[in-house]
């Protein structure tokens, strides 16, 4: 598995396309179709997960034997100001739970920032 993350609009959907030949049909944007090659913001569906009293990680846990062959791309909103509104607190907590799990799982990890790819791992 390969892991992306990075602050919002720094180009990971665009680096990992030109790097893997990704087509829009081998990316799930925004949700979790682990048929697809890439599963892209998956912080978003995050949020629609804790909105719904489920543990983001625990579907990934769930489902860590299909993750081997896969891209994922998450945004990280670890950094600035800790949300005032429990959900986005309860998000932001649930992201970090949830990256550290899959960056532990990850064959490489890269972060992007201004575009520029940077291997953690």
């Amino acid at each position: 598995m390969i892991l992306i993350t990075g602050g919002s609009y720094q180009g990971k959907l665009e680096y990992a396309k030109a790097r893997f030949g990704l087509t829009d049909a081998d990316i799930c944007v925004n949700d979790i179709d682990f048929n697809k090659k890439c599963l892209a913001y998956i912080d978003r569906y995050a949020l629609d997960a804790i909105k719904r009293g489920i543990e983001p990680a625990d579907i990934f846990k769930e489902n860590a034997d299909k993750l081997s062959d896969k891209i994922i791309i998450t945004t990280d909103i670890s950094s600035g100001i800790v949300p005032m509104d429990a959900t986005l607190r309860a998000w932001r907590e649930a992201c970090g739970r949830m990256n550290s799990f899959l960056a532990a799982r990850a064959d490489e990890v890269w972060r992007l920032f201004c575009g520029i790819p940077q291997r953690l791992k």
